[in-house]
């Protein structure tokens, strides 16, 4: 069985009270959510909300398995 890992990427709430945590999307690798952060600040900009920062998310590694 093959297994290669990915990323949760979590909202940790940082600069809350800590009940916001959610989680967003599943990246691939670290650029992936680089890119991701990128678009998702984008489209909070265009929403008139301020942009997000690395530190406020966290990155949870997961194996996914998969039969060959």
């Amino acid at each position: 069985m093959k297994a290669k890992t990915y990323f949760i990427v979590q909202y940790n709430d940082r600069y809350g009270n800590g009940d916001d945590k959610m989680f967003e999307c599943i990246v691939e690798n670290k650029t992936a959510f680089n890119n991701w952060l990128k678009e998702h600040n984008q489209e909070r900009r265009g929403m008139g909300a301020q942009s997000e920062k690395k530190e406020e998310f966290n990155l949870i590694p997961v194996n996914l398995f998969i039969n060959p």
